[in-house]
């Protein structure tokens, strides 16, 4: 993990520099020592050529470099579960390069015999290697375990870091568009600057640096749209006014605007209201109520800052034609500024809707009901009986309750109910014996008088009948 990333990018970084050198017809005396300063022009460490430096060095290497160590980082995170697992992740992916940049310093102080190159600032180097690396692992394995880390934060902290992202994102599409334009608009400058390459070669090669220095060229149009400056030696662009001078011969360079600017420009700072207006109007639909102003102002700090850094890595020396920069916290400052104000007014603007928008509880009122007239006269015989009858029920039920009350007070307890139950009981049985004694008696007397009857003589006869 520590090493492979960067045993990609050097051996990819080889690939280019050979074909690079083949195709210029050039020895490759030097070719250890170009790869080693190659390495270097991709983390933004200044290169000296023939003592003059090499600063403004393009972006789009060093974001093809930090998405692939941001996805290895992202997928290896998958499987750490402790923090200190992905702390020691995270140290593991800086340490690499870190390990690779010190043999590049070597590389590059022996090769500086042979060919004309100078060894950079070691301390520098080391910096923009580190922190690069650790900004591009830390990203990826904080996307890893975003699940974990995000109710470990405020919520307005972490309902911010999705619009602060595509603000980012917008501004830097907002910016590519008007280079697009400013391209198509001077297109005659820049195939006159394209047919100075001498040849398919030279041609090819023009085009690809300056796809590369593209993204150094978007950054410095977000300055301006933001009412920041940009400034190419003598040359300096802004919303507000033009300063013509000398550019250098890339064919990317001919979207700079020539001569004296105004007008119309400063019409480019809508882009950023409209942005904030939108970035105000997502982060009240995230997070109502104040949280949606908090979490406004916090996506439009990290888009500045973002921006902050971009315009710093963008910029730098060029030799004879001297410091192309983009004041890089004029420019941070101004993004956040342009974003806070009008976020904050769209969420303010889009909460009170809300509120309002939401039907207030309609009360609740039980109506009387409705009589008829005609039904009235009706219903009154119904209803006298019908009072009749329940207060009949109640003298009844209230006579009930009277003799259960009396009849709960005259019980005895429990001891004495079961024993004169068991006395009836027995007087019971007595009565019952008894009785069968005297039926018995009447049947013997009934049978003893028909036993008489019986034995009665016959009646004599008179001898004078």
């Amino acid at each position: 993990m520590a090493f492979r990333s960067s045993g990609m990018a050097i051996l990819l970084i080889s690939a280019v520099v050979v074909v690079t050198l083949v195709s210029a017809s050039s020895d490759l005396t030097g070719t250890f020592g170009a790869i080693a300063a190659t390495w270097l022009a991709i983390h933004q460490v200044p290169v000296f050529i023939d003592d003059v430096q090499l600063g403004v060095l393009p972006l789009l290497p060093t974001a093809l470099m930090m998405w692939v160590v941001a996805r290895r980082c992202a997928s290896a995170a998958t499987l750490v579960d402790t923090r200190v697992a992905a702390a020691r992740l995270v140290g593991a992916a800086v340490a690499g390069p870190l390990t690779v940049t010190a043999i590049c310093l070597a590389v590059v102080a022996d090769a500086s015999a042979a060919i004309p190159l100078s060894s950079p600032n070691a301390l520098s180097a080391f910096g923009w290697v580190a922190g690069i690396h650790l900004v591009a692992a830390a990203v990826g394995v904080a996307v890893a375990h975003w699940q974990i880390i995000e109710p470990e934060l405020p919520r307005w902290a972490s309902a911010a870091i999705r619009p602060g992202a595509w603000t980012t994102t917008a501004l830097l599409a907002a910016g590519s568009v008007a280079v697009l334009c400013a391209l198509l608009i001077s297109w005659s400058t820049v195939g006159d600057l394209l047919s100075r390459g001498g040849g398919f070669v030279g041609v090819l090669g023009l085009t690809v640096l300056s796809l590369l220095y593209l993204p150094n060229l978007v950054v410095g149009a977000v300055a301006v749209m933001t009412g920041a400056s940009a400034d190419i030696g003598d040359v300096s662009t802004s919303v507000f006014g033009n300063v013509g001078g000398d550019l250098p011969p890339l064919p990317i360079l001919g979207a700079v605007p020539a001569g004296q600017g105004g007008g119309f420009w400063p019409v480019l700072l809508v882009v950023p209201v409209a942005i904030g207006i939108y970035l105000g109007r997502d982060c009240a639909r995230r997070v109502g109520g104040q949280d949606g102003i908090l979490t406004a102002v916090a996506a439009a700090f990290m888009s500045g800052t973002v921006i902050a850094f971009l315009a710093l890595a963008s910029g730098g020396e060029l030799g004879y034609f001297g410091a192309v920069e983009v004041t890089w916290w004029a420019v941070g400052l101004l993004t956040f500024g342009w974003l806070a104000l009008f976020g904050s007014i769209s969420a303010l603007i889009t909460t009170w809707l809300q509120h309002r928008a939401v039907p207030a509880p309609e009360p609740t009122v039980t109506a009387p009901p409705v009589e008829v007239a005609g039904s009235a006269e009706v219903a009154e015989p119904a209803e006298a009986e019908d009072d009749e009858a329940s207060t009949d029920r109640a003298d009844e039920s209230v006579d009930e309750t009277d003799s259960a009350h009396e009849t709960e007070t005259e019980e005895p307890d429990a001891p004495e109910l079961e024993a004169e139950e068991s006395t009836a009981e027995e007087s019971t049985a007595e009565v019952s014996k008894a009785e069968e004694v005297e039926v018995d008696a009447v049947t013997v007397v009934d049978d003893s008088a028909d036993e008489s009857a019986t034995d009665l003589p016959s009646p004599v006869k008179d001898p004078s009948d």
